[in-house]
């Protein structure tokens, strides 16, 4: 099984939700890092993070955590580890337009 090393960079996300990872059909992801910045010089954002599984179902893996202006917020830390599976996903919002960056690392297996 070939694993690749990758990295999802999306920048100036804010009040529409923006899928920023995919998995493609036939690989499978493990996500090991993701860091959440606020862009704004004055307003604290509000950040929304799903997870949509293989299935379309969302739900909440981070539910409106509050980010400071040129601030960030590490999700995944520690060792921790979030496991994607085909056809699955990371979904972002914010409460303030174009007002977050988001860097997330992952190893694809497929």
């Amino acid at each position: 099984m070939p694993t690749v090393f990758k990295q999802a960079v999306n920048t100036d996300i804010g009040t529409t939700p923006v899928d920023v990872l995919q998995i493609p059909l036939g690989v499978r992801a493990t996500v090991i890092g993701c860091n959440l910045a606020n862009t704004t010089d004055y307003d604290a954002i509000v950040v929304d993070v799903y997870i949509i599984d293989e299935n379309s179902t969302q739900a909440f893996y981070v539910k409106g955590a509050v980010i400071p202006p040129h601030s960030s917020l590490k999700l995944i830390t520690q060792g921790e580890k979030l496991i994607l599976p085909e056809s699955a996903g990371i979904r972002i919002v914010s409460d303030t337009s174009d007002s977050l960056d988001s860097t997330i690392s992952y190893v694809e297996i497929s």
